[in-house]
């Protein structure tokens, strides 16, 4: 969708309607080689007379419409929000801008022209000038950049017509000023062709992806329920004020999860709910509380097994899914590396210091503080 999505959003569903006929009649009579090469077809068009007369709404409208219509057929799986707007955008300009007496016209309608074809000002000249509002000011400079722009486009296609039409000889030096009339459309096609074949990667890259996060999320046993779960159960243990349990968990989005405790634990800090269907520890809990959960898992290798010593504080083949980022309440100790969690590539996990320090010395708001600082940041990425 891009930046441009809000302005393209409400006409994509007649767009993909117009576009779709093109697209069929592409992927039947193009050899999928060739047809990413499309865009360079539209570098052409101003000078050629294919599209008509160009310059102002008329112009912009036949060349942005070019311009899709070309991505569209490079591409046809494309839809209309996975087009270049940018491009289109450029495309248009160029057609506004490409109309025979456009260059004029701009400098007619800015205050007094440009100045330059009409000799000195008058005094009155001069102090009209002089007079102008911001807004007329700032309208005049675009009005006279934009005639610039015009004679430089309506040159290149005077050189490009020339030299197809014979007019100009063929020579070294004609080659030259062909090359430089064309730069600009070129560069252009040349970045939409790029797009058109990268495209398609990028689909077989997002498709493996969900693919990848679909088995995932079918064979990971630490599934939503069973981390808010876990993290209730450890910070009941570690005695944390049950307002704090709660807390944490609607910041790691687990809120729906919550349920208040139950019993209390034998030998300190208040259980959850006895029904936890984590693991192989349900009896342990149900029986014994805290201390039948270390004695279940001690001997099972699991979650207290080694809890002085930096060992695992889940059940064994079980971790954490971070690779969204979130607050990790669980474990025997800061700096125990007991929590198993997955993350990815080029992520940043924050020491617990960083985190106490974030919230003046309260974990809990340093993690909101956290959470905020990230969700901005992603906000701008």
């Amino acid at each position: 969708m891009g930046f441009f999505s809000p302005v393209t959003k409400p006409f994509k569903k007649v767009a993909n309607k117009v576009m779709k006929p093109f697209q069929k009649v592409s992927d039947k009579l193009l050899p999928n080689e060739l047809r990413p090469l499309l865009p360079y077809a539209t570098m052409f068009l101003p000078g050629s007379g294919v599209l008509g007369a160009m310059g102002g709404a008329g112009g912009f409208a036949k060349m942005y419409a070019a311009n899709m219509l070309t991505q569209a057929m490079a591409d046809p799986e494309a839809n209309f929000e996975d087009l270049n707007q940018l491009s289109g955008i450029l495309s248009g300009a160029q057609g506004a801008l490409s109309g025979t007496n456009t260059a004029s016209n701009l400098r007619d309608s800015a205050t007094f022209g440009s100045g330059a074809e009409q000799g000195p000002l008058t005094a009155s000249q001069a102090q009209t000038l002089a007079d102008r509002s911001l807004l007329t000011k700032a309208s005049d400079l675009g009005k006279n950049i934009s005639a610039v722009g015009s004679d430089y486009l309506t040159g290149n296609m005077d050189t490009l017509r020339d030299i197809g039409a014979g007019r100009m000889p063929l020579n070294l030096e004609t080659a030259k000023a062909g090359a430089k009339a064309l730069a600009p459309s070129f560069a252009q096609a040349s970045g939409d062709v790029a797009v058109n074949y990268q495209r398609p990667a990028m689909r077989e890259y997002e498709r493996l992806d969900a693919e990848e996060q679909a088995e995932f999320d079918k064979t990971n046993k630490a599934t939503s329920e069973n981390r808010a779960n876990l993290q209730m159960t450890f910070m009941r243990q570690a005695g944390i004020p049950e307002a704090e349990v709660k807390e944490t968990l609607d910041m790691n989005d687990l809120g729906e999860y919550y349920e208040p405790p139950t019993e209390e634990a034998a030998y300190g800090g208040l259980m959850g709910r006895s029904e936890y269907e984590f693991g192989g520890i349900t009896e342990a809990l149900k029986n014994s509380g805290a201390r039948g959960l270390m004695d279940e898992n001690q001997s099972m290798g699991g979650i207290m097994n080694g809890y002085n010593m930096g060992g695992s504080v889940l059940p064994r083949g079980m971790e954490m899914d971070y690779r969204q980022g979130g607050f990790i309440p669980m474990g025997s100790k800061e700096r125990a590396d007991d929590v198993p969690a997955r993350v990815s590539k080029n992520e940043f996990v924050m020491t617990a210091d960083a985190v106490r320090a974030a919230g003046g010395g309260s974990v809990n708001q340093g993690a909101k503080r956290m959470y905020d600082l990230m969700n901005n940041l992603e906000a701008r990425a």
